[in-house]
C-alpha cells in the first residue's frame, strides 16, 4: 500500500514531461505514432475525435473509462498533465509554508456537474468556447506552446550561436514566432488562476471547474477499487485530512467522498495506523455518505452560464466566403482559413479544443492561434496566417497529430487536391502596374502553378490566376511585396473543395543524334 504514491508520482511525472514536450518539440523529434498514442488517452480530445471518426483513438478513450471504473480517478493524478502541474504548485506551496495543511470542505458537486452539463450542451450545439476555456489538456498545451515554447526557441538559438563560435553548426537556429498580446494573455490568465487555486486550495479546479474531472467523478462512483476508512484501526489523528489535496476526507466523521478523490494516495502514505485501505468494492463494508448539494451556487451558476451560452452559440456559425468577387481585401481578413483536413470551418470550429498541437508541429509556422476570427465561440482556435508563412504543399503533420478530430487524417496525395481557399488578384495593387517594376514572387512560389506570368506591357509580365488548380496554400500571398496590403491573397472556402491536379509538362530538348557528344 505504501508504494502506491511512489508509483503514482513516477507515472505522473513521466506523462507530464512527455506530453509537455510535445508542445515544445520544435525539432519534430517525437514520431507522430508516439504522439498519437500519448494524446489518445487524454479524455476530452478522445471523446470529440471518437464522435467524429472511429479510429485507434477510441481505444484510448476506452482505456481511460475502464481505468476509472476499476481504480477511480487515477487519470486525474497520473495521466492529466495539468493535474501534475497543479501537484507541482502544491508541492512548492507546501515547502514555502511550514505546517501547511488542507481541511475538508466537501466538493461543490452541484456546481461541478452543472458546468459539465452546460459545456456538453454548448458543445453539442456547435460551440466549443466553454470547452476550450476549462478543458485541461488543451489549456496545458496552450500554456506550453504559447508561454514556454518562445523560451525554448531563445535557449536553442543561444546554444546554436555558442556552438557556432566553435565551428559546430549541427543545431539549427529556430525562427522566433511573433507574439500576439491577446493570444498570450489568455493562457497566462488561465495559468495564473490555476496556480492561485492550487497554491491555496489544492485540487479545487479539478473538483469544481474541470469537465473531465466531473465526468470521471460520475464514473468513479461505481469504481471496483476504492479508498476506504477502516474505523477499527483509524486513530483519528487527522493526518489523512491534512494531506488530502482534493479536500475530500473528513477525519472527525470518517467520511471520504471518493467521487472527489483524485487517487493521489497521499492519505495512505502518511497514515500511521493503516486506517485507510485501497481495496476492492466487495470488501468495502463502509458506505460513504453522499456529498451535500449546494443549491445556492447551482442556481447562480446555471443562470450565469446559461446567459453566456446564449451569447456565444450564435457566433459559432460561419459565413460563406467562397465568392471572392463579392469580398474586398479587408473583409476577407475577417474570415479565417481552416487547415487541410478540417473539411469546413464549421466542422473545425465545432470540434477544435485549441490544444495547439498543430501549431507546434507546423514546420512553416503558418498555423497561428486566433482571437475572434472564428467568433467568440472559437477563441484561440488555430488559423492559417499567410502574413507569417504559407502551407507546405507536401506536409500533412497537422492532419496526423490532431487529437480531437477537428483536422482529420489525409494522405499526402489527397492533401494536394484539397482546396481550402482561392486566390484573389488585385491588379491595381501589383507593383508591375503601380510601380512599373518586374515581379514574379507569387508565380515562383506557387506549387501548383495556379499563378503564372503573362505579357503585360513591353518586357513586363503580370500574374494570371487559374483557381481550378489553386489549393489556397498562401504561397503566393506570403512573398508578395506590396504594402500595406498584398496584391494577391487567399480567401477561405467555408467548405473545403477539390482542386484539379496541375498538368505536368515535360520539356524535351531535341537532340541531333548525328552529331557526336562534345565531351
Amino acid at each position: 500500500m505504501q508504494s502506491l504514491k511512489k508509483i503514482r508520482v513516477v507515472v505522473s511525472l513521466l506523462f507530464f514531461f512527455l506530453l509537455s514536450f510535445l508542445f515544445v518539440d520544435l525539432w519534430n523529434v517525437v514520431p507522430v505514432p508516439v504522439s498519437n498514442v500519448l494524446v489518445s488517452i487524454q479524455l476530452v480530445p478522445s471523446i470529440t475525435k471518437t464522435l467524429t471518426l472511429l479510429t485507434a483513438t477510441s481505444f484510448g478513450l476506452l482505456f481511460v473509462v475502464l481505468l476509472t471504473l476499476l481504480f477511480g480517478r487515477v487519470y486525474c493524478s497520473s495521466i492529466c498533465p495539468l493535474g501534475t502541474l497543479q501537484d507541482l504548485v502544491i508541492r512548492v506551496a507546501g515547502r514555502n509554508r511550514k505546517h501547511r495543511w488542507f481541511r475538508y470542505s466537501g466538493a461543490p458537486v452541484a456546481l461541478h456537474y452543472a458546468i459539465l452539463a452546460v459545456v456538453a450542451i454548448a458543445f453539442l450545439g456547435g460551440s466549443t468556447l466553454l470547452l476550450n476555456l476549462v478543458e485541461p489538456f488543451s489549456n496545458h498545451g496552450r500554456i506550453f506552446s504559447t508561454l514556454v515554447s518562445p523560451i525554448v526557441v531563445l535557449l536553442n538559438n543561444a546554444v546554436a550561436w555558442l556552438l557556432g563560435q566553435f565551428g559546430t553548426y549541427s543545431l539549427p537556429t529556430l525562427a522566433i514566432r511573433s507574439v500576439v498580446i491577446g493570444v498570450t494573455f489568455l493562457p497566462l490568465a488561465f495559468l495564473a488562476v490555476v496556480v492561485y487555486l492550487s497554491y491555496n486550495y489544492g485540487r479545487l479546479f479539478c473538483n469544481s471547474l474541470c469537465p473531465a474531472g466531473a465526468l470521471l467523478a460520475i464514473l468513479s462512483r461505481v469504481s471496483l477499487f476504492k479508498i476506504v476508512i477502516d474505523e477499527e484501526t483509524c486513530t483519528e489523528c487527522k493526518l489523512c485530512e491534512k494531506v488530502c489535496k482534493a479536500r475530500c476526507i473528513q477525519a472527525d466523521t470518517k467520511r471520504l467522498d471518493f467521487d472527489a478523490c483524485v487517487s493521489c494516495f497521499n492519505c495512505i502514505d502518511v497514515c500511521p495506523s493503516v486506517g485507510l485501505k485501497y481495496e476492492a468494492l466487495w470488501k468495502n463494508k463502509i458506505s460513504p455518505k453522499p456529498a451535500e448539494v449546494d443549491t445556492g451556487r447551482r442556481t447562480f451558476m446555471n443562470a450565469a452560464v446559461t446567459s453566456l451560452l446564449a451569447a456565444v452559440v450564435p457566433g459559432s456559425t460561419s459565413q460563406d466566403t467562397t465568392a471572392a468577387s463579392a469580398l474586398s481585401f479587408d473583409e476577407s481578413r475577417r474570415h479565417p482559413i481552416a487547415p487541410p483536413g478540417a473539411i469546413s470551418i464549421e466542422h473545425f470550429s465545432s470540434l477544435c479544443t485549441a490544444c495547439h498541437l498543430c501549431v507546434t508541429v507546423c514546420p512553416t509556422q503558418v498555423l497561428y492561434p486566433s482571437l475572434l476570427e472564428y467568433g467568440v465561440a472559437g477563441i484561440l482556435q488555430p488559423k492559417m496566417n499567410y502574413a507569417a508563412s504559407y502551407c507546405n504543399y507536401d506536409c500533412i503533420l497537422c492532419t496526423e497529430i490532431c487529437p480531437s478530430g477537428a483536422i482529420l487524417p489525409v494522405t499526402a496525395a489527397a492533401k494536394k487536391e484539397i482546396q481550402i481557399g482561392k486566390s484573389v488578384f488585385v491588379k491595381e495593387d501589383c507593383v508591375v502596374v503601380s510601380k512599373k517594376k518586374a515581379c514574379a514572387a507569387c508565380a515562383e512560389h506557387c506549387p501548383t502553378k495556379a499563378v503564372r506570368m503573362v505579357p503585360y506591357e513591353g518586357n513586363l509580365m503580370i500574374p494570371e490566376l487559374n483557381n481550378e488548380i489553386c489549393v489556397g496554400c498562401g504561397a503566393c500571398e506570403y512573398p508578395c511585396p506590396t504594402e500595406p496590403r498584398r496584391a494577391i491573397y487567399v480567401v477561405a472556402n467555408s467548405v473545403h473543395q477539390k482542386a484539379k491536379r496541375p498538368k505536368v509538362e515535360r520539356l524535351e530538348e531535341a537532340v541531333d543524334k548525328s552529331k557526336e557528344f562534345p565531351f
